[in-house]
């Protein structure tokens, strides 16, 4: 029997969004697939499965979806 799939919702602006529809698109696979492939490699790993940088000093930090600035620290 095939294992049942749920649903996974995330809020991301709208050219980010569009963004991501072109490139999954361009690599040929779909949003979804990317995504579903995304969480796999997360949990194989245990955490990110690609090093994150925090930005320089200075540059402001990163802005969330709201447009407020998150510290990485």
């Amino acid at each position: 029997m095939k294992e049942k799939l749920t649903p996974v919702v995330a809020k991301v602006l709208p050219d980010e969004k569009d963004r991501f529809f072109e490139a999954t698109e361009q690599i040929g696979t779909t949003p979804s697939n990317a995504i579903r492939m995304f969480i796999s490699a997360f949990n194989r790993a245990g955490t990110f499965p690609f090093e994150i940088v925090a930005p320089k000093v200075g540059d402001g930090g990163i802005a969330d979806a709201r447009g407020d600035t998150v510290a990485l620290s």
